[in-house]
């Protein structure tokens, strides 16, 4: 009680940290009853305690896919599963504020608090800023039909499996013939990010949800509740995503990842009052990753309470988790958007669509033509988004009317889940690929790989060619590449990275290092004795070898793969 009472004397007599909060927090972080959600980042994690005292545990499951795809130094993901310091969320309570969620990988909690409250928190000495809490704008499923209209069939089903009315969106996309491989995504787990899910549904066998959390309400029931907590509606979006993704009842609907497993995270309500936040998203995101997730699902997105300028892939909160998330070995698949007749927004995306590292999705129609509402690119920093394009119009999907209940609808929302399902097959047959690398084999493999453009990305994609991408032999076995590095310039620290993406011959060892300009090395940032047969990518923080963020100025990346050398320049500013 004394220590708690001192803290209190030192909070109240301190003086207040000027540019701590973000000058839109006390706006858009406004909630009906009067008090501000913001978010509250900390400067660092304390090390006195030890490792076991404080370590968040992550699945065995969730272990082997960082091994197998992460590509995050070892001493960082244990500071990524470090919890945040209890001493500090203590002393945040102790100003009267209500903490939220908190995030391990953003090292900051979000809170409900006062004026007063906000004033108190930026008087913390290890509170480094605080930034509002965004709440969430889900791509409506425009158009839906109604669950009893009568089936119809676009195109003939010649294969194995009796597709139904689902066929034409899986076969615009070759899912049949990697279907009749005998890949169905099986034991591939998908984390699904939603309003709620109706799991009573014919199309989804109980077996294959694996766990499930309601962030909005703190219980394990991801299911309309009562009246007094979820609208009617609540769970409809969401059910009508993952059974597009992974619905099985033959003759009616079967999704492309027909065998997957789910971990179901509700973050968003579906009241017109009330819209998700983005705090619950982040939590959710890390439940999942903890649990062993392999790839995101995510029809949700976050727009208006940033502005174009902030989708530069580092600003939004969401596309910071995302990031990290990618360079945990998730592959986080999201929605573009249904803006583009938003002449206010003027039709961009939605983070974290501007993420690199992850799959922008946009939608086309039954012929591969781009829809009147699907978000466009590019980000604000000039790269290419959407990624890809799927079928978002007519999608046929399970309805939660009745367990044997079916609809179509159209969205981003829906054509996203359908390039899920293609990336969960080829995790089940390249359990070793990075996220970059389904990216990669999806985009290059696509219908406008040769001319992609910012309304359809890389095109329509094609699972079958992209389950085979790696296997061909490059034009040249003796070229060695840095892609587009960015960001550059590089805001080294305040947890920002920059991603390097690199092209190497297949049978070369490979290393990629930091430089200062007088050739002195700085930091090692790749190394692999036997480089297989994928291009990886690398990442940098702004940390030298020794953990000290390097001071402001030009730098060299330096990539070496046998005999061959090249070096790229970048730029540092603090």
């Amino acid at each position: 009680m004394t220590v708690i009472s001192l803290a209190l004397v030192i909070i109240t007599t301190a003086v207040p940290v000027a540019g701590k909060i973000h000058p839109a927090t006390r706006e858009l972080g406004l909630r009906d009853n009067g008090h501000i959600h913001a978010w509250v980042f900390f400067s660092h994690k304390p090390r006195g305690l030890a490792r076991s005292a404080v370590a968040h545990r992550a699945s065995d499951k969730a272990l082997e896919r960082r091994r197998l795809r992460g590509n995050v130094p070892e001493e960082q993901v244990e500071d990524l599963d470090r919890t945040v310091s209890p001493g500090f969320l203590q002393e945040v309570q102790n100003t009267g504020a209500t903490i939220r969620q908190v995030s391990r990988w953003l090292n900051a909690v979000s809170v409900s608090a006062t004026r007063r409250q906000l004033e108190l928190l930026t008087q913390l000495s290890f509170v480094s800023r605080i930034e509002p809490v965004r709440r969430v704008v889900r791509p409506p499923l425009l158009a839906a039909t109604p669950f009893d209209s009568p089936p119809t069939m676009l195109k003939s089903n010649t294969h194995l499996l009796d597709y139904g009315p689902a066929y034409n969106q899986l076969a615009q996309m070759n899912v049949p013939a990697v279907h009749e491989m005998g890949y169905s995504g099986k034991d591939i787990i998908v984390l699904m990010l939603d309003t709620g899910f109706y799991q009573d549904h014919e199309s989804i066998q109980p077996g294959r949800i694996l766990a499930e959390y309601d962030f909005l309400y703190g219980d394990g029931e991801t299911q309309n509740e009562t009246a007094a907590e979820d609208s009617s509606g609540q769970h409809n979006h969401g059910t009508h995503t993952y059974t597009a993704l992974g619905g099985y009842s033959p003759g009616q609907l079967i999704g492309p990842a027909y065998q997957c497993n789910f971990l179901l995270a509700k973050t968003e309500s579906a009241r017109e009052e009330f819209q998700g936040e983005e705090d619950n998203y982040v939590a959710g995101l890390e439940w999942g990753e903890a649990l062993g997730a392999d790839i995101v699902s995510s029809s949700l997105g976050y727009v208006n309470w940033y502005t174009y300028e902030d989708l530069n892939g580092l600003t939004a909160v969401t596309t910071r988790a995302v990031l990290w998330a990618a360079r945990l070995g998730m592959l986080v698949v999201t929605a573009a958007g249904n803006r583009r007749q938003d002449l206010t927004w003027g039709g961009y995306i939605i983070a974290p669509a501007d993420a690199d590292s992850i799959i922008a999705v946009g939608a086309v129609d039954e012929n591969g033509t781009l829809t009147s509402f699907s978000s466009h690119g590019p980000t604000a920093d000039g790269r290419t988004k959407p990624d890809v394009v799927a079928q978002g119009v007519n999608v046929r999907c399970g309805s939660p009317m009745a367990a044997n209940a079916y609809t179509s609808a159209n969205g981003t929302s829906l054509s996203t889940p359908l390039v899920v399902g293609c990336a969960a097959l080829l995790l089940e047959a390249h359990p070793d690929w990075q996220p970059e690398d389904v990216r990669n084999a999806l985009r290059a493999t696509a219908s406008r790989v040769d001319r992609p453009d910012y309304d359809y990305g890389y095109g329509l994609i094609n699972v079958l060619e992209a389950m085979n991408y790696y296997g061909r032999k490059p034009s040249s076995q003796h070229i060695i590449g840095i892609g587009n590095i960015y960001p550059n310039p590089f805001p080294a620290g305040n947890k920002a990275f920059m991603l390097i993406p690199l092209q190497v011959p297949a049978e070369n060892p490979v290393s990629l290092d930091m430089v200062n300009i007088l050739g002195r090395h700085v930091a090692h940032l790749y190394r692999r004795n036997a480089y297989g047969s994928k291009p990886p990518f690398a990442v940098w923080d702004g940390f030298d070898d020794q953990g000290f963020r390097v001071p402001s100025g030009l730098y060299f990346v330096k990539l070496s793969a046998g005999s061959e050398t090249i070096a790229r320049k970048i730029i540092v500013r603090h």
